[in-house]
């Protein structure tokens, strides 16, 4: 496995991480998940990142990797979703995002959360402040770490300005590129930690009947269509017809302004698959500048701005 230092953080942090909405959302069964968290562990992978909003997944991790939880590095979300018994409160509010923090905490089976994230609101929200203190204040009380925030384009921009947020997750793939030219340099500048959501763009390639229903399918749609656009072919970058998952994986690890790449993954041999896909190391430059000039060519023609898809 390959680490880095997620920005001002401080954290040694594997370069593939665990996205865990998947898991959630499909409600896998908690040996299942057990037996895939443990081997991410014991293969390297120590960030798990998940949300308040992922239905079960932050309950599922607590209960599958409590007994090992020194050993990987929790990132979670808030502002908006699930918040059990308090469903009436406005999102992004100070009571809001401090009962989601106390839930998250509870159902993680911690004490405290290594990165809490702001979850996709406003530059407005942002602007407003009242979030971003509810997160100092649990911060002050040792509940959570490092505060960050999750989203895109001029809401990543504006967050980045803020001098509370230490980190960012953003949408960033072969058909999601926005935050590449805008995000990146800033975050690097500010010496900001960056996870990247989204690697596989929702497997454009796939016909959306072979994606999972209740996740895969309408996600993808805007990346499918970006996915034709741009007339990538296989056998023009040098692989095979069965190989996009890896490319696509490859072209994201490119960056080296990015710390940590999320896989969502709910089978063993997919982890597997993008372990060995992170030992293959980073596309040749002529690859990969081809894709960004496809990007940018597709975008053009298209005559809107293709943005990032929180």
């Amino acid at each position: 496995m390959e680490y880095t230092i997620l920005g001002k953080t401080g954290f040694r942090v594997s370069r593939l991480g665990i996205g865990t909405a998947e898991i959630g959302f499909e409600r896998m069964p908690l040996a299942s998940v057990s037996e895939l968290l443990l081997f991410a562990l014991d293969h390297g992978i120590n960030v798990l990142d998940t949300a308040r909003g992922y239905e079960s997944s932050e309950e599922l991790i607590g209960k599958a990797i409590g007994h090992r939880r020194r050993d990987f590095i929790i990132v979670s979300k808030c502002g908006y979703g699930e918040i059990e018994g308090m469903e009436s409160l406005p999102p992004w509010s100070k009571k809001k995002i401090t009962a989601s923090v106390d839930q998250s905490l509870k159902k993680l089976r911690t004490d405290h959360i290594d990165i809490m994230l702001l979850h996709t609101c406003t530059k407005d929200v942002l602007q407003k402040g009242e979030a971003l203190e509810a997160l100092l204040i649990a911060q002050q009380k040792g509940k959570i770490r490092f505060i960050g925030y999750s989203g895109d384009n001029e809401d990543g921009l504006f967050a980045l300005s803020l001098e509370p947020i230490d980190v960012v997750e953003i949408s960033l793939n072969v058909t999601d590129q926005y935050n590449a030219e805008k995000l990146l340099p800033l975050a690097k500048e500010k010496k900001v930690g960056v996870l990247v959501k989204r690697p596989l763009g929702n497997c454009p390639w796939k016909d959306p009947l072979e994606l999972s229903p209740q996740y895969g399918r309408e996600y993808g749609e805007e990346y499918r269509r970006r996915f034709k656009a741009m007339g990538l072919k296989a056998a023009d970058l040098g692989i095979e017809e069965d190989g996009w998952a890896e490319f696509f994986l490859r072209f994201v690890l490119s960056f080296p302004e990015i710390h940590v790449v999320l896989i969502g993954v709910t089978k063993l041999e997919h982890l597997v698959q993008d372990i060995q896909t992170l030992k293959k190391g980073v596309l040749p430059q002529p690859v990969w500048h081809k894709v960004r000039e496809s990007f940018i060519k597709a975008q053009s023609l298209s005559g809107s701005i293709w943005l990032g898809q929180g």
